[in-house]
């Protein structure tokens, strides 16, 4: 009986300790076990990042050139091109104000790159319209003295406004750009349009105003 007790206590013995190693090896095969590879993906993803603040976004420049007293557009040496001139009439977002125009052909301008402007002219207006976007412009107008019968400074004055606000007064053509078919321009800054519309007028003093070509662009 001890005999078989031994033997019967040995067997026990051997069969828990297999039952031991069997459920150690389930345990470390078990944490050998590799996760799945979402889980993986899932511990690999970093914390988004704030997002950057959302830059505004940009307005394309607003640009716009005429050529005064020239019925078709024109591509000057630089490149830009200018919108043929017309007048203001219902339907149209900008135009001219009354006023003639003269086309005196090749004067063979010098000191400019854009040439033609100079000689085409729209003269005896009350001003030009257009409407913009509300903003800031700068405002560039261009000029030339080449009517035969001025000759000398003096002989053709007058005023300009922009927006209703004086912009060149008493301006002479002739005098400010040195001479007669010589070019010159008048720059005007930080013109502020409210409305959605931009007026440049034209004040006669002594004959009639003139000008050769008018850009407008964004600040």
């Amino acid at each position: 009986m001890i005999v078989a007790g031994f033997l019967v206590g040995a067997v026990l013995f051997a069969l828990s300790g297999c039952a031991c190693r069997g459920s150690a090896k389930e345990a470390k095969q078990a944490k050998e076990t590799p996760q799945p590879q979402e889980a993986q993906q899932a511990e690999q993803i970093q914390q988004p990042k704030e997002a950057k603040e959302a830059e505004p976004a940009k307005r394309s420049k607003f640009i716009l050139r005429v050529n005064c007293g020239l019925f078709e557009p024109y591509t000057d040496k630089s490149g830009n091109v200018w919108l043929a001139d017309q007048e203001m009439a219902a339907g149209k977002e900008w135009g001219a104000v009354g006023g003639q125009t003269v086309d005196r052909g090749d004067l063979a301008m010098a000191g400019t790159n854009s040439p033609r402007v100079y000689e085409t002219e729209r003269y005896s207006m009350d001003g030009y319209k257009f409407s913009v976007p509300n903003g800031k412009y700068t405002v560039r107008l261009h000029f030339a003295e080449t009517y035969s019968g001025i000759v000398s400074q003096g002989e053709r004055v007058f005023s300009v406004s922009v927006n209703g606000k004086g912009a060149l007064t008493d301006f002479d053509p002739f005098k400010e750009a040195g001479g007669f078919q010589k070019p010159v321009v008048k720059t005007i800054e930080g013109v502020t349009v409210t409305n959605g519309e931009l007026v440049i007028g034209f004040t006669l003093n002594i004959q009639n105003p003139e000008i050769n070509g008018i850009e407008i662009v964004s600040e």
